[in-house]
Order: structure tokens, then sequence, then C-alpha cells
């Protein structure tokens, strides 16, 4: 049966029509910011590596080791990693049989050199004191001999008589000559073991004065770094009881992409994101490849991919982010670009 309808008003509109018209405009809006959205994804995934340069990055710091030149053993710790420090202040207290060997080794030397010079001022003393009457008796000698050889005196002396004068003035003379340059032998020797005894005192006050009964004391100022050591951990010459950041220079290692349409070079501007932050700053300097293979000490490295280290500076005034922080690098390929983004980062907030 056939039932019509009879509309009150031929200007209402239908609601299933309208019903229809709103879900099929939803379904527009929906499809194309999908597609569009996909295509805005593409064209950035695509298209960002032929606008700027980009890869990661760690926020670093100069770095400073606080070792020992002798075996050690940790005995306390004042400190640990991520601490602040300032210069001067203690970092631990260690024990060194090694040192107190060296110590023992100098004791023994100066104690032998305090032996020597001794000997050698007893020897200068006796010299001394003895030769006034060697002289006098050689003295007495020559007045014999002159005695014995002069033509007017009138005596006559045997062959052993006159052998004997001669022998007892040789006796002297030889003796006043002994006495003489043993005492001025004496003071040199003495002269020369008061410098060396002076030399070794010096190294061992140094030695005494560096060690400082054991206490490690920061050099620099900055933050304490892991590796740190333990208490009653041994450490062999040279090994770092503690690291310390230099927190007055940070910088950024940048793990530059080994694939790049343009070469970094020294003093082109850069743009660090951490986070929502972008922070400005320029590159430093490029690392040779020395220091690229040993850029991993201490730190993780974000891209083992990379063959090249660049240095960033953060521009003056630059709150930098916290120490060993993972950051993006960009690097805009020409300074319209860059101005461009910098123009729509400020025009979006997002800075």
């Amino acid at each position: 049966m056939d039932i019509g309808l009879n509309r009150l008003d031929p200007n209402i509109p239908d609601p299933v029509e309208s019903r229809r018209r709103a879900s099929g405009r939803l379904v527009r809006i929906i499809y194309g910011t999908c597609i569009f959205g996909l295509l805005a994804v593409v064209i950035i995934y695509f298209g960002a590596p032929l606008v700027f340069l980009s890869g990661p990055g760690v926020v670093s710091a100069a770095r400073q080791e606080v070792s020992l030149p002798y075996i050690v053993q940790v005995t306390h710790t004042s400190v640990a990693p991520g601490d602040k420090i300032s210069a001067g202040d203690e970092i631990a207290q260690v024990r060194s049989p090694q040192h107190d060997e060296i110590v023992a080794s100098y004791m023994r030397a100066l104690t032998d050199l305090a032996g020597r010079e001794a000997d050698l001022r007893i020897r200068a003393r006796v010299a001394r004191d003895s030769l006034g009457a060697t002289r006098a008796y050689l003295q007495l000698t020559e007045e014999a001999v002159e005695r014995l050889e002069a033509p007017s005196s009138g005596t006559s002396a045997s062959l052993s008589f006159r052998i004997e004068i001669l022998n007892a003035r040789a006796q002297a003379l030889k003796a006043v000559t002994s006495q003489e340059a043993e005492a001025a032998e004496a003071s040199v020797q003495i002269e020369s073991l008061n410098a060396l005894h002076q030399r070794l005192q010096q190294h061992l006050d140094r030695i005494e004065q560096d060690f400082a009964n054991g206490r490690v004391v920061a050099p620099i100022a900055g933050i304490v770094s892991r590796p740190f050591a333990h208490i009653g951990q041994s450490l062999t010459a040279g090994t770092a009881i503690a690291e310390i950041f230099d927190t007055t220079d940070i910088f950024v290692d940048w793990y530059v992409p080994n694939h790049r349409l343009v070469e970094p070079k020294v003093a082109n501007d850069v743009f660090v994101l951490f986070g929502n932050r972008r922070i400005p700053g320029a590159i430093a300097e490029i690392l040779p490849v020395s220091d690229v293979l040993g850029a991993g000490r201490g730190l993780s490295r974000p891209d083992r991919q990379s063959a090249q280290i660049a240095r960033i500076r953060f521009s003056p005034g630059v709150e930098p982010p916290a120490l060993n922080s993972t950051v993006q690098i960009h690097m805009f390929y020409s300074n319209a670009v860059a101005r461009t983004a910098a123009a729509l980062v400020d025009f979006l907030g997002l800075r």
C-alpha cells in the first residue's frame, strides 16, 4: 500500500539526506587529511636531506683525569659521580706502598750521604789540624839537610845517617803534600755532597708535597663523571681515580652522517635540537681521524656509522643542555633556507 508523505513545509531539509551529507563530508575530510598527511610525511622524509644535514650528537665538556704516578689503594672517597666540586676540594684518600718504598729509598740515600759527608769532614779536620805539626817537622828536616850539606859545617856524616835524614825529609814532605791534598779534596767532596744532598731533599720534599699524605684533590672546578674509583680498589700508576668535566667548556660532538650533499666547514651555523628547544651554535673544529677513533671513551656513540666528528660551540649567553645528553644537529645548506625555517619556527611558536 502506498503511503503519501505530506510535508508541512517544503523548505525543511530532509533529515536522512542531511545525515548522509554530513557523513560524506566527514569521510572526505578524514580521507583528505590522511592523503595530504602521508604526502607531507613523504615530502619531509625524502626532501629534508636536500634542505639540511641532520645527525646525532652528544653534549660533552673538556675532561681532566685525576691520577697518581704510583700504585695506590683507595681508602676513602669524599664525592660521588654527578657532584659539583671546586678546585682544591678533596676527592679521595689513598695509600701507596710504592710511594713509601720510594720515600724509603730517598731516606737511605740521604743517610748514606750524611755518613759519607761526616767521614769526609773528619778526614778534612784531621788533615787540617795535623798539617801544622807536619809542616814543622818538614821544616826541621830541611834545616837538618841544610846543615848536613853545608861545606862550612866541618862535620862528616856516614852514608847511612845522610840517607836517614833525607828519608825523613822526604817522608815529611810527602805527609805535608798528602794532608794538604786530602784537606782540599775533602772540602770539594763535601761541597758536592751538600749539593747532591740538597737535590735529593728537594726531590723528597716535592714527592711528599705532591702525595700530600694520600689526599687527592680536584685540580679544577666541575662535575665528577663516571667511572669513579671505589673504596678498597687498587689502581695501577696512571689509572684515573676520577674524571672531572670542566663546566666552563661545554660543547657538542656531532657525528656527521656519511651521506651528505655539502661538507661541513668550520664557522658554519647549526641548530642544536634538544626536546622542544632550538639552540644556535657554530662548528668550531673538525676533529682529526685519531680523535674520531677515540671519541667513544666514556660515552656511548649514538651513530656508529659516522666517520667524522665536528665539534660545535654554543652561541654566547645560551644555556646548554645537560652533559651526556643526546641531541640532534641541523645544518642548513643555504642561509635563505635557514632564515625561512627560523621564520616558520617563530610563526608556529616552536621555540
